[in-house]
């Protein structure tokens, strides 16, 4: 084998192998992206959940408030609970 024929043989090895490595960090940083994706996602997803259960104890609790203001307000002498004559 010549030194050119090595010289091309090694070469071209080199250059597969740096391919390679290319294609890997490619990947990596695909699967990088693809993870930060799915965790600002579910990030979302759990936010709207919370937002969701503290706007129904919202409305309970502001139910439960005006039923509170009608109990205490039904003991008085209001146009609304007086009894027609």
């Amino acid at each position: 084998m010549t030194f050119t024929q090595m010289h091309n043989r090694m070469m071209s090895h080199g250059t597969a192998s740096s391919c390679a490595e290319a294609a890997s960090s490619r990947a990596q940083s695909a699967q990088a992206f693809f993870n930060s994706i799915m965790l600002i996602l579910g990030a979302i997803i759990v936010a709207s959940i919370i937002i969701a259960r503290l706007s129904l104890l919202g409305i309970l609790g502001l139910l439960v408030l005006v039923l509170v203001v009608l109990l205490i307000t039904a003991h008085f002498d209001t146009p609304w609970t007086r009894n027609p004559a």
